[in-house]
């Protein structure tokens, strides 16, 4: 009898090593599989780390950033398009007061008289490069085209979806190391926000992606001579825009504004 169950463990023994070895094969990962795990590890463990003061940050907390320093810079614009107009309010008022009927000057009362310089002119648009927006240093930012499409595919593992109703309008812009050295380039800690002028009258804000070849969040090595092809992605209502004339980009890290152009 004992003979018996040491036969029955025995051979219960050698059935659970044989099915050890049965199953599927396993899954060899692409590098590009195996940098989305990487990359997504990394989010998962700094979220939940708290003494990491520097890092990745969490996707999240990224767009709640830049979020609210998008909210900052809009209610900047109005206060400054409020002030705008009580300053032209006081004008108008100021010549209502004087009356319709002017008396003859001379050429020295009218120039007394004459507004200062700027005060009824519009204000000049200043532009600036993508790189010096961006502060960056040993990399130069080279804006090369723009795409109007229902999806955006980085690669095998990661791709964009436009919300219903809308097209996603994805801008293309090189990250080009022209030095004799390797350059460390870090977007994603200036944590820099976008908003995109279309033709002057249709404004939109950058979406937040995961996307490792996002502009926004760029981290990365590159080599001398090398570039890195980076996206922004916009979302605009289809139909919105039949065709490019200009667009105007502004770029806000830490809390300033820059504006750049980009051709139509």
């Amino acid at each position: 009898m004992k003979k018996n169950r040491l036969a029955a463990s025995a051979l219960a023994v050698a059935v659970s090593i044989t099915a050890c070895g049965c199953g599927d094969q396993i899954y060899q990962l692409t590098e590009e599989e195996e940098a989305v795990i990487v990359h997504y590890s990394a989010h998962a463990v700094s979220k939940f780390n708290k003494k990491q003061s520097e890092g990745i940050q969490d996707v999240a907390v990224l767009k709640a950033l830049r979020e609210l320093k998008e909210k900052e810079a809009e209610e900047r614009r109005k206060q400054m398009e409020e002030e705008e107009r009580e300053r032209q309010e006081k004008l108008d008022q100021q010549e209502e007061e004087s009356g319709n009927v002017k008396k003859p000057e001379s050429s020295t009362n009218a120039e007394q008289t004459k507004p200062s310089d700027g005060q009824n002119a519009q204000p000049e648009v200043s532009y600036v490069s993508l790189k010096k927006a961006l502060r960056l240093s040993g990399v130069d930012a080279i804006y090369r085209s723009y795409e109007f499409t229902s999806a955006y595919k980085a690669s095998q593992s990661y791709m964009v979806r436009a919300n219903s109703g809308n097209d996603l309008l994805v801008l293309h812009v090189n990250l080009k190391n022209s030095g004799s050295k390797t350059a460390e380039c870090d977007i994603l800690s200036k944590m820099p926000s976008f908003r995109l002028t279309v033709n002057g009258n249709l404004s939109v804000s950058a979406d937040t992606t995961i996307l490792l070849n996002d502009l926004g969040t760029y981290q990365g090595r590159i080599r001398s001579g090398d570039k890195a092809r980076t996206v922004l992605i916009f979302q605009v209502k289809k139909g919105a825009v039949r065709s490019v004339e200009n667009m105007d980009l502004e770029v806000t890290v830490g809390g300033e504004a820059s504006l750049v152009h980009l051709a139509g």
